[in-house]
């Protein structure tokens, strides 16, 4: 799009150019042009000068376009196949701004030069017009000149800019390489007013909270999830496989409170228990690791793990808690799931427990919660957990309350836009104002929520009905 629009930036240059030409209405001017602007003047050397410009611009639009593409891992291919040019892709990849920066320029500078050079030949064209048609003091056929001339440049300009950005696309290293003496040049003589027009634009657009900047925008992760997409579409991969790969991106924007258990559904038990107590909550949940509390469980101090507390126990059956308990890992409800991977794996943690702004207990939550984020629910021999969104029919849903809002959008094919509130129990909590009892309803966006099961602090289950259009109303709009 945006080489048309220099194109169509030529055209309009030169139009403009004739306003101001044909501002001059009088004979004088229309003798001139009879008697000036005759093609033998100045022969093909300005056809070959537009042709060289053409051709220049297109080195330079290639050489942007191969070095906006450049990445790392271009340098590590070159490593394994091309060692000689492994100093030299590196250094263009390290001076890629101040590179892309002249390309950019000396490109700017072709297109002025093509409006230049067109008026320039302008005349000559308008004189041989006029001779051809018998009108040759006619300031329209200079009009005409100019549209002849303007539209083969721009055709031509679009043609020698379109075949090296495709092949810069495709080859961006290689481009980069074969034009490098090219590019150090061009920087070498631009740099300077290169630097100071970004200075300029800096210091206008930062007035705005905006930053200027030569290179293109960062959008290799989006080129990358429409090439999953046609992937998927083709067949070439599957659902799952394009779901984890969308699920990778998605990763770094997801954060502890979205995967938590919410200390609601917390399994934990005070220190001070007795710790065959802790053992039958082991058995009975399948829980490895239990959270244990000072008072309440707003105040977590410490995780015992089962095969720690088993061998105590097989020792004495009076265990400390306080001496085979482990110090817990504190996190923000904030952090990304990226940043908190890597910190758990780094202190040996498989629990981290959430806390909110005031300090008190949100949740907690496991490797395994996150790493489900990437792949999907995993399912061990301890979880016999009912599905967490069932279809009754096309317009009837038993859903969970602790589910994701994301995930009943996506299941029910709905828009439930809300920021205030993770879950879909939050959601429809927020609508009634209130902790609702079970059978109560409500509706909001042409769904009717109906509580099907809640323990007075919760929702646990909702029935979620999508409600049909009314006939009355589809006649009232018809008329």
């Amino acid at each position: 799009m945006r080489r048309i629009e220099a194109n169509i930036a030529i055209v309009l240059g030169l139009a403009l150019s004739t306003l101001a030409l044909l501002g001059q209405k009088n004979s004088e001017f229309a003798q001139q042009l009879g008697q000036t602007t005759t093609l033998p003047s100045t022969g093909w050397y300005p056809v070959l000068g537009v042709l060289a410009i053409i051709v220049l611009n297109g080195v330079f639009v290639a050489g942007e376009v191969a070095i906006e593409l450049l990445r790392p891992v271009h340098v590590r291919f070159a490593k394994e196949h091309e060692p000689t040019q492994v100093e030299r892709l590196q250094g263009i990849l390290d001076r890629k701004s101040k590179y892309v920066a002249a390309c950019t320029l000396a490109s700017h500078f072709c297109r002025v030069a093509m409006v230049l050079v067109g008026l320039f030949l302008a005349p000559g064209v308008a004189g041989w017009l006029g001779e051809q048609l018998g009108r040759p003091d006619d300031p329209a056929i200079f009009v005409w000149s100019l549209v002849i001339v303007a539209i083969p440049i721009a055709l031509l300009n679009l043609m020698f800019e379109l075949v090296p950005k495709s092949y810069a696309s495709l080859q961006p290293h290689r481009v980069a390489l074969r034009l490098y003496r090219i590019i150090k040049l061009t920087s070498a003589v631009l740099s300077p007013p290169a630097s100071l027009l970004s200075s300029i634009a800096g210091l206008l657009t930062a007035r705005f909270g905006g930053r200027a900047s030569f290179t293109m925008a960062n959008q290799a992760e989006e080129e990358i999830k429409n090439l999953v997409e046609s992937a998927q579409e083709t067949g070439e991969i599957e659902v799952d496989e394009k779901e984890l790969l969308h699920s990778v991106f998605e990763f770094s924007d997801t954060v502890a409170r979205e995967v938590m258990t919410p200390r609601v559904d917390l399994e934990s038990m005070s220190v001070t228990s007795d710790p065959m107590e802790i053992v039958d909550l082991i058995k009975k949940t399948g829980k490895s690791r239990i959270p244990l509390y000072e008072e309440t469980d707003d105040q977590i101090v410490g995780i015992v793990h089962a095969k720690d507390l088993l061998m105590a126990v097989l020792k004495s059956e009076k265990a400390n808690l306080r001496k085979i308990m482990r110090p817990p890992m504190f996190v923000t409800e904030g952090k990304a799931l990226n940043e908190l991977l890597r910190e758990m794996r780094q202190s040996r943690s498989e629990m981290a427990i959430v806390q909110d702004e005031f300090g008190g207990t949100a949740g907690v939550v496991t490797t395994e919660d996150i790493v489900e984020e990437l792949v999907g629910e995993i399912v061990d021999e301890y979880d016999f957990e009912e599905p967490e969104i069932v279809k009754l029919d096309n317009d009837t849903f038993l859903v969970h309350g602790k589910v994701h809002v994301d995930d009943v959008n996506d299941a029910i094919g709905c828009d439930l836009g809300n920021d205030e509130f993770d879950t879909i129990g939050g959601f429809v909590f927020g609508l009634f104002g209130r902790q609702p009892k079970r059978d109560e309803k409500i509706e909001s966006d042409e769904l009717r929520f109906t509580i099907t099961d809640s323990d007075g602090r919760r929702i646990k289950r909702m029935k979620v009905e999508k409600i049909p259009v009314a006939l009355e109303a589809s006649l009232f709009e018809g008329e």
